[in-house]
């Protein structure tokens, strides 16, 4: 082979060793807990770094953020992609170097990254990202329009932080668009059961489906009453999309892959994280079901009180 050939074909052999698809070239993803619509945003996140790879590492709320931390740093990564608030509030403390953007977070401020609502510019140096709090208020003016004023109920976790807050959103907002919040708590099934009998006998003609980790203890329940006709479900849960909700109003968590992957590429070619401040985005998936909606539409029958 002559002199040339055998330079070029050197070159071309250094090229693929340094920029293939080995794990010091590609972009890590922490995101946690698994679920079809973390794996959605990821797909659609890994589409838009094409033809980069990503790398998915699943977070437990086992893992330890040093652990995960010495892990990371092993295999130098460029940027470290976030999804959720779990995996944020595990390694955002610990790693102040690694360029960091965040998503798939309803409150980046309960996380520590940063304090001031108001001032979204002011964050940890080392993190950017996009934050989507849960749909309440969507739902609520969503429903209202379609199902007009009505009492709604509301079961919720004293124990789960992010229930409790959609509960406050929840009774806070709902006047305001003509609904009448009722809530009842519960941390067991036992106690959902209680709790769905007492909001009923308290006048609830619509259940709201919360998007939180205890919702998914009763939202089958509640969407099979839902199909039977028994009472109207607006679900915001991402996860339970089966029949029986006569509305969902849920984020779109393809558009959130989308958009997290346009920040990503912003980092990547070397803008820093410290300049860009933190973004609200709520893009939505609204759909409605039109036998549940022409059912509803004529009830109660004339002459029948609820």
């Amino acid at each position: 082979m002559p002199k040339l050939a055998r330079i070029l074909v050197a070159a071309a052999w250094l090229g693929l060793m340094t920029c293939g698809p080995y794990p010091e070239a590609g972009v890590e993803v922490l995101g946690g807990p698994d679920s079809p619509h973390l794996r959605e945003a990821v797909a659609e996140l890994t589409a838009g770094l094409a033809p980069g790879p990503v790398y998915l590492h699943l977070v437990s709320d086992r893992d330890a953020s040093e652990d995960i931390r010495r892990r990371l740093r092993t295999r130098r990564p460029p940027l470290l992609i976030v999804l959720g608030t779990a995996p944020l509030t595990l390694i955002a403390p610990v790693e102040k170097k690694v360029p960091i953007v965040f998503a798939l977070v309803g409150n980046p401020y309960f996380t520590g990254v940063a304090a001031e609502p108001r001032q979204p510019h002011l964050h940890q140096e080392n993190v950017t990202g996009i934050f989507s709090p849960p749909p309440v208020a969507q739902a609520l003016e969503q429903g209202a329009k379609l199902l007009g004023p009505r009492p709604w109920g509301l079961i919720y976790d004293p124990l789960e932080g992010a229930s409790l807050e959609i509960k406050e959103k929840f009774a806070t907002l709902a006047p305001a668009f003509g609904i009448t919040p009722l809530t009842a708590a519960a941390s067991d099934a036992a106690g959902d059961k209680a709790a769905l009998q007492k909001l009923l006998s308290r006048g609830a003609q619509v259940m709201y489906l919360p998007p939180t980790k205890s919702a998914g203890r009763y939202g089958s329940k509640l969407l099979e009453l839902g199909r039977c006709r028994r009472i109207m479900v607006v679900s915001s849960h991402p996860d339970l999309r089966g029949k029986g909700a006569i509305l969902q109003v849920t984020l779109d968590y393809r558009r959130l892959g989308e958009e997290v992957a346009v920040l990503a590429r912003r980092l990547l070619s070397g803008e820093a994280p410290a300049g860009i401040p933190l973004m609200e985005k709520v893009p939505l998936r609204i759909t409605a079901d039109e036998s549940l909606l022409a059912y509803w539409s004529g009830y109660p029958p004339a002459g029948r009180r609820w």
